[in-house]
């Protein structure tokens, strides 16, 4: 039997595992962590020799035993794929092979890789290792022309000695690479399928005496002042034992020794256990807020006091407890505020460099967020260091999931088969070994999407085995039988309200919510009022946190990201693995600046007269958080105070009076910034965590436009076809053949594009295609036609007015709106435009939007708007965008989605004005607060296109003037849109006034601007 088809062989020759670290000489060198400077370590990752092959026994014999020539060579760390072998795929939980356990493809893909490798003398006498911190899926190891040994478990380090096959001076290095192996069966994650040696491969050498292994522990007094720190090292001998050995610890604060503790005249032989108990007094301990970090020196001395070599460890201060059915750590309650992280690069899929994942880490941190899920395998071991480092609580999950056996409707088909019980053992227990000594991971998770039985309960086991410190997650284990908390996915808002009045007796963590797929994901806000309200729910991580999107570039220079289907791949996925918070560049999202303001640790809210304060952080007072207060009136800055709450203690309020203001008669809002004073290792000082919108007045009347000086009266022109309305330096068309303006010019120059039409249909949003599939498409709302009626045309005082009457809907069916347009034209050239529609039919269900599509001149160049803003923002996407008075480029208005779908929406604007590079354009007043977007393409195309290089400039810009659009929800795999932000077909009337000003007309329109201030429709005290 092919040994990658024999799930009782999980490897070959590969060593235990253990704790990942590197020895040093010397203290120096070992306090600098850089494993480039420790003892024997060579690095081999680089570019190989490398050949693709379609089936394993393709592989030239010759390969294994002598270096190849004329091969190409491949990028290590890389994955095949992305260097142009073999196929790229990606489904979400599909094998893309028939099942048919333990078997894989026959044509299976075959990398094979090659280079050579010098040692030294000083690689005498030593025990030589190598180390694979990632290959994909199955790989051979040869050295010199002798088999080493085979490994599975992708995601997991391999670690095989050398030492009988390598030699002094130069050495043959091959490693045969399978793509497909039993073990796929228990990796199907929802990702790319690729393969390579993905992660970096490294030589590390052993003197005989060796420190193996080890375990770092801490524990606290039941005061949580003193603390000890339990160390249990395993020492191993590779010749005859030795006595007389000495084993010393030091705990390093900086430059100053804390503690210190040693073990004298060991006798070491094939293998010496030696634990110590050191007592240290008030460490400071670690949290994700504070990841306080010592640094503890193993120092290993031979008989004569010689030091053999300096292992280094951080250690961070830190327990976890659970009573009364919530967990704490060092004492405190808290909340995990998490996303769930994939391993993906734009140009190197899983390969990912360690400056992105820094980034990435970095990113969180900025963005509030306290905790990551490694979805769904163990990530590069220095991605852990830097969980340490910058602080974030680590949900640490294995390489397990076979959700591909959904499909065939047994998840649990091979997790509940005793036959694979090593297989998923071996996975935890190679995870929790080499991972063990890191802080910042609180919670092992046995992996996902697997269904339970037999072989979970065995992880379980023995990963409590190996580690009693920590909680154990697992979500299909739905009772919480064998983990320590429960876990659901996407249980919507009533459901976590319900499981929050009703709590289980283990803390319970929602693993997966809110998918943030293309716009999105809405609903936030009220997710996290619920997780603030009851206790038990003690977590929550977003799916995802970046687009897994592959940069590709086309002939004409165009980019765009591709997915599944790009590469002919089926079946397929499509585009349902571009569902990141970030976009595959990791440029953050939309949908990450929200929940940015929605994880806030400093809560505003607004209590009478009074502003009340409270410390949402779970380990931090105030002393270092500074709140800056504006007082904004129509949306222009009055005055601003900053205030400081040190005293302020994690979950303590306090409430401070609100700032004397002015009273105008105007809109008047109080804006209160939340910043971090002092630089962190993520940001610089003064470093916004969120913002706030406090509603202090509202508008008490309704302003006017000031009127303009124009003596000359309209002239209305109703020709047969045409009804022609010009005065001063205007003209408007309007076509008797179906009611459209047809042209609208002020000073010669054209400012309609396209004529305004009322629209019910705005490009599909990801997390709205359930909708469009169950209701909008199937009743034809995409292709609603507009039938004209009526026109009616009359003076009314000075004006001319124009009733248009129409009837829009779809074709086959025998429902539609019907509308009316009603256009009243000034002497002075201002525009109203009064909307209404009735339904008729038997058509009432949910729709996009009610609102106007104008196509405008592609002139105008510059937007100013009061509302809110800067960023796009809808009603249940919107903490993150505050009321205020905004000039943005026309080009930043678009929200460049991978995947193009509706995107860059506006709300709650007061008024907007359209200026091109002289200065000239268009004022837009509405009766109430409305929505808009301006977009450079049509939305035809928008909707049409499936890449953003199939966006090319429309000829006229698309003004979107909305009534009613519909909040985003998170139902690409989440929860529908809540009730209170959908929109319906029914009766519905709202309208504006434009008004076209030149460049001399600037002062008085401003004031007019400043003036205006419709009442909301509904505006909340703080956001």
């Amino acid at each position: 039997m092919n040994n990658w088809e024999n799930i009782d062989k999980q490897s070959e020759n590969r060593l235990p595992p253990r704790a990942r670290f590197f020895s040093y000489e010397n203290a120096q060198q070992a306090l600098s962590f850089d494993r480039a400077a420790s003892q024997n370590f060579q690095l081999l990752s680089g570019r190989w020799q490398f050949r693709y092959f379609a089936h394993p026994a393709l592989v030239p014999d010759e390969f294994y035993r002598q270096p190849v020539s004329g091969w190409g060579d491949i990028a290590v760390p890389g994955m095949w794929q992305m260097e142009g072998h073999g196929q790229l795929q990606y489904t979400d939980e599909g094998f893309p092979f028939p099942i048919d356990i333990p078997f894989v493809p026959t044509n299976n893909p075959t990398g094979a890789y090659q280079r050579t490798f010098c040692l030294d003398a000083s690689w005498a006498g030593k025990q030589t290792l190598i180390k694979f911190d990632g290959v994909e899926t199955y790989f051979e190891v040869y050295v010199n022309g002798h088999y080493v040994g085979f490994s599975k478990g992708s995601r997991l380090c391999a670690e095989f000695d050398i030492s009988a096959a390598a030699q002094p001076g130069e050495n043959l290095l091959s490693v045969r690479v399978m793509q497909w192996a039993d073990s796929t069966y228990i990796e199907d994650q929802d990702m790319w399928w690729m393969a390579g040696i993905f992660r970096d491969v490294y030589l590390t050498g052993q003197d005989p005496v060796h420190l193996q292994d080890f375990s770092v522990v801490t524990a606290f007094d039941e005061n949580y002042c003193d603390a000890t720190l339990n160390i249990d090292v395993a020492l191993h001998n590779l010749h005859q034992p030795v006595s007389g050995y000495r084993l010393h610890a030091q705990l390093w604060d900086g430059e100053r020794c804390i503690a210190e503790l040693s073990a004298e005249g060991l006798c070491i032989s094939d293998e010496t256990r030696c634990r110590l108990e050191m007592p240290v007094s008030q460490p400071r301990q670690w949290n994700a807020e504070h990841p306080a970090l010592y640094q503890l020196l193993l120092t290993l001395y031979d008989d004569a006091g010689k030091v053999i070599s300096v292992v280094p460890q951080r250690v961070g201060f830190r327990d976890i407890t659970v009573r009364d059915g919530l967990f704490y750590i060092n004492g405190r309650y808290l909340k995990l505020h998490g996303v769930n992280r994939h391993d993906h690069d734009h140009r190197k899929g899983r390969a990912v460099d360690m400056a992105r994942v820094e980034r990435d880490i970095i990113l969180m941190k900025q963005h509030n967020i306290n905790s990551v899920r490694t979805a769904h395998y163990p990530n590069d071991p220095r991605f852990y260091d830097l969980c340490d480092i910058y602080g974030l609580f680590v949900m640490a999950e294995t390489d397990l999931e076979s959700h591909g056996f959904a499909n065939v409707g047994d998840l649990s088909r091979i997790t509940d088969d005793p036959r694979w019980e090593r297989a998923y053992v071996e996975r935890i227990e190679r995870h929790v070994m080499a991972q063990k000594n890191h802080p910042s991971i609180v919670m092992w998770s046995l992996g996902n999407e697997s269904g339970y039985g037999c072989n979970i309960r065995a992880m379980a086991t023995r990963c409590k085995a190996l580690d009693p410190t920590r909680l154990i997650h697992y979500e299909e284990d739905r009772d919480a039988e064998v983990t320590d908390v429960i876990s659901t996915m996407y249980s919507r808002v009533q459901m976590m309200s319900a499981f929050g009045e009703y709590p289980h007796a283990k803390p319970r963590i929602i693993c997966e919510y809110a998918h943030a797929m293309g716009n999105g994901p809405g609903g936030l806000a009220e997710y996290q009022a619920v997780m603030n309200r009851h206790a038990s729910l003690q977590g929550h991580y977003i799916w995802e946190w970046c687009d897994h999107g592959l940069l590709e570039t086309a002939e004409n220079g165009k980019i765009r990201y591709t997915y599944g289907g790009d590469y002919g791949d089926y079946p397929n996925n499509y585009n349902f693995c571009m569902d990141g918070l970030i976009y595959p560049d990791q440029t953050p999202g939309p949908g990450l600046r929200e929940y940015k303001q929605v994880l806030c640790p400093v809560e505003i809210s607004r209590d009478g007269d009074a502003l009340r304060v409270k410390n949402r952080y779970w380990f931090s007072s105030l002393a270092d958080i500074t709140l800056t207060l504006t007082v904004q009136i129509a949306g222009r800055c009055a005055e601003t105070r900053k205030i400081t709450l040190p005293h302020l203690q994690p979950g303590e309020c306090e409430e401070i009076p609100l700032p004397e203001f002015t009273v105008s008669g105007q809109e008047t809002f109080l804006n209160v910034s939340i910043s971090k004073n002092s630089p962190t290792a993520y940001s610089e000082a003064n470093h916004p965590l969120g913002h706030y919108q406090v509603l202090l007045q509202a508008a008490e009347t309704l302003a006017t436009l000031p009127d303009a000086d124009s003596r000359i009266p309209l002239v209305c022109d109703e020709q047969k076809l045409l009804i022609i309305v010009s005065g001063q330096g205007f003209r408007l068309e309007f076509s008797r053949l179906d009611g459209e303006l047809k042209s609208w010019q002020v000073d010669g120059e054209e400012i309609v594009g396209r004529a305004p039409t009322l629209n019910f249909f705005k490009p599909v949003i990801d997390n709205h295609k359930p909708e469009f599939e169950g209701i909008w498409q199937p009743n034809h709302l995409q292709i609603m036609q507009q039938h004209f009626r009526s026109l009616h045309c009359e003076r009314l005082n000075n004006d001319v007015v124009i009733e248009v009457r129409t009837v829009i809907a779809p074709p086959v069916f025998d429902f539609g709106m019907r509308c009316v347009y009603r256009w009243r034209i000034s002497p002075q050239g201002a525009v109203s435009l009064d909307l209404s529609g009735s339904p008729y039919g038997d058509f009432s269900h949910v729709i996009p939007k009610i609102g106007l599509d104008f196509g405008i001149s592609r002139r105008f160049q510059q937007v100013e708007y009061y509302g809110r803003g800067p960023g796009e923002n809808y009603q249940d996407s919107r903490q993150a965008n505050l009321i205020s008075h905004y000039q943005q480029p026309v080009s930043s208005l678009f929200e460049n989605y991978p995947m193009p779908q509706d995107n860059g929406n506006r709300q709650d604007i007061r008024w907007l004005s359209l200026r091109d590079n002289a200065g000239n354009g268009i004022f837009i007043q509405p009766r109430q607060p409305i929505n808009f977007s301006l977009w450079p393409y049509s939305s035809q195309m928008v909707q049409q296109a499936q890449h953003i290089d199939e966006l090319t400039p429309d000829s006229c810009l698309t003004l979107n003037l909305d009534h009613q659009i519909m909040g985003l929800g998170s139902n690409s795999w989440g929860s529908e849109v809540l009730d209170s932000y959908r929109v319906y077909f029914s009766a519905f009337s709202y309208g504006f006034t434009l008004v076209p000003f030149r460049q001399q007309d600037t002062d008085s329109l401003s004031l007019a601007e400043q003036s205006f201030q419709p009442q909301p429709l509904e505006t909340p005290e703080a956001n």
